[in-house]
């Protein structure tokens, strides 16, 4: 894993409540194109969950929920820096006191991660230049995305798939919980196929 497992890595999330998990193909006779048993619902509009979480080698960190009563209907650079990089900061301390490392950070080039509003209570907390260097428009390499995609995958495979805040809220957390050392292992293990499959489609399109 190497040098891999010295950074925190970090972003939000967001699951869809109800509603269909992605693009859904039914095996049917041509007489049953309007078969209700081969449609499925279509739900006027679909609630959505935002989380925030990050990692560092195999330890899991917080898993934060975006309540959007408390803490706004969108997530502000000031919202991001009021109600997540807290946690984000008292998870890079736990880090570097465990390891007597240096300890860095990645997340992605998100308005909310590059605001001057940001980038200046990240200098006064004294963890700007523990930043990992994030290109714009770059290929999005940040592995706790593997994470959101096993968790998404494990949640559409649920029968029934959570179609309520509550719901959908507890199969989050029951998710986050079930990822563990040997997935993060496999996802650090796989950074340096991921580089060089970037560096040979010279910053193209890659299977990742």
């Amino acid at each position: 894993m190497g040098d891999w497992a010295k950074v925190i890595w970090s972003d939000e999330a967001a699951f869809n409540v109800g509603g269909s998990p992605g693009r859904v193909f039914v095996t049917r006779k041509a007489s049953e194109e309007f078969n209700s048993l081969c449609l499925l619902p279509r739900f006027k509009k679909l609630d959505t969950i935002h989380v925030w979480g990050c990692f560092f080698g195999v330890t899991k960190g917080p898993l934060i929920f975006w309540d959007k009563a408390i803490m706004g209907k969108r997530i502000t650079a000031q919202g991001y820096c009021e109600h997540t990089l807290p946690h984000l900061e008292e998870f890079w301390h736990e880090q570097s006191r465990t390891t007597e490392d240096y300890v860095y950070i990645l997340q992605d080039g998100a308005s909310t991660h590059t605001a001057n509003y940001t980038t200046q209570v990240l200098k006064d907390k004294g963890l700007y230049n523990y930043l990992f260097p994030w290109v714009a428009k770059s290929p999005d390499l940040n592995l706790i995305e593997d994470v959101w995609r096993l968790m998404k995958a494990r949640i559409n495979r649920r029968s029934p798939r959570p179609n309520r805040n509550e719901l959908m809220r507890a199969a989050i957390r029951e998710e986050w919980e079930a990822i563990n050392t040997t997935d993060l292992e496999g996802f650090l293990a796989g950074m340096p196929n991921r580089v060089q499959a970037v560096l040979t489609a010279r910053g193209g399109h890659t299977k990742y």
